[in-house]
C-alpha cells in the first residue's frame, strides 16, 4: 500500500487568502494604465464589472489574467483596437508596487494553514508549492499571512537578490515547521504555467518522491488539470475562486471547503481507515 509522503499545493486562493489583492490589485493597475492611455473614465470599467471578467480569468500568470480580462472586457467593443495596443508586459510590471501596498490589507492566511504546516511536520509529509505567481509573490504573501516567520517585510528588500529572500524563506519555514521537504516553484521556473503539468513535474522530482506517493490541492480548474495532465491525484478547495461543481468536473477526487479537513484525509488515506486512490 502507497502512503502519501507529500503534499503539493496551489499558493494564492489555497492557502493564502489574496483573492481580495488580486482583484483590487490587477483593478487599480489596470485603471492607472487605462488612464494613462488617455482612455475615457467613461469607458473604463466599474470595480463589480471588473471583478466578474477577472474571476473568469484568473488560474496562469498575472500577465495572463491581464490579457484574458482585458479581451473579456473589450474584445467586443468599439474600443477593440485598444487590445492591439495595450503593452502587456508594461501593464504587469505595473502590479507589484499595486499590490505591495494593498498586501498588507488584504492579504491573510486560510484557516487552518499553520495547523497543516504542523501536521506535515509531525508526520513528516514533504511540502511543494506550485504557484502561478512569482517569487515576489510568495514571498510577500506567505511573510505577511505567517508573521511567525518574522519575514512580513522580506518582500521590500529589494537590495537583496530575490533569490536569495526565497531561498531564506524556504529555509526558514522548513526549519520552523520541521519539513522533511519544502520546495516552491513559481512561474518563473516553469516556461508554461497551470494547466500545463511542467510546475507539478518539476516539483514532485525535487521532493524525491513517486507519483503515487503524492497528493495535490488547489481552488481552482487549473490545478485540477495540471495535476491530471501529470498523472497526480488532487483534491479542490472550495475557499478561493471556484465552486465544488467546476472543480469536481475539472477532476478533483474530493472537494473539501477548509484546510483542516485536509491532515486527516491523509491520515485516514495513509492508515488504509479511507483510501483517496
Amino acid at each position: 500500500m502507497s502512503k502519501i509522503k507529500a503534499l503539493i499545493s496551489d499558493a494564492d486562493g489555497t492557502l493564502v487568502n489574496t483573492i481580495f489583492l488580486i482583484r483590487h490589485g490587477q483593478y487599480e493597475a489596470a485603471v492607472q494604465y487605462l488612464l494613462s492611455q488617455k482612455i475615457p473614465q467613461a469607458d473604463i470599467p466599474k470595480y463589480d464589472k471588473y471583478e466578474n471578467y477577472i474571476n473568469r480569468s484568473v488560474g496562469g500568470s498575472t500577465k495572463d489574467t491581464f490579457q484574458k480580462t482585458f479581451k473579456l472586457l473589450y474584445g467586443g467593443t468599439a474600443h477593440k483596437s485598444l487590445l492591439k495596443k495595450i503593452d502587456f508586459d508594461k501593464l504587469d510590471n505595473s502590479l507589484t508596487p499595486v499590490q505591495d501596498h494593498l498586501a498588507p490589507l488584504y492579504v491573510h492566511p486560510f484557516h487552518g494553514l499553520t495547523q497543516l504546516f504542523n501536521w506535515a511536520g509531525k508526520k513528516q509529509i514533504s511540502f511543494g508549492i506550485v504557484t502561478s505567481g512569482n517569487r515576489r509573490m510568495i514571498i510577500r504573501n506567505f511573510g505577511v499571512s505567517i508573521p511567525d516567520l518574522g519575514y512580513t517585510e522580506l518582500f521590500q528588500a529589494d537590495d537583496i537578490d530575490i533569490n536569495i529572500r526565497l531561498t531564506a524563506f524556504i529555509t526558514r519555514a522548513k526549519a520552523v515547521y520541521n519539513l522533511p521537504g519544502f520546495e516552491v516553484i513559481t512561474c518563473e521556473d516553469v516556461v508554461k504555467t497551470k494547466p500545463n503539468p511542467e510546475g507539478l513535474l518539476k516539483m514532485f522530482k525535487k521532493l524525491n518522491v513517486s507519483v503515487n506517493e503524492i497528493l495535490v490541492i488547489g481552488d481552482h480548474p487549473s490545478d485540477m488539470q495540471a495535476a491530471f495532465a501529470a498523472g497526480l491525484h488532487a483534491i479542490g478547495i472550495t475557499h478561493g475562486f471556484s465552486s465544488p461543481a467546476e472543480l469536481k468536473n475539472a477532476g478533483a477526487l474530493r472537494v473539501v471547503n477548509s484546510l483542516l479537513t485536509v491532515p486527516k484525509l491523509i491520515d485516514n488515506h495513509n492508515t488504509g481507515l479511507k483510501k483517496l486512490f
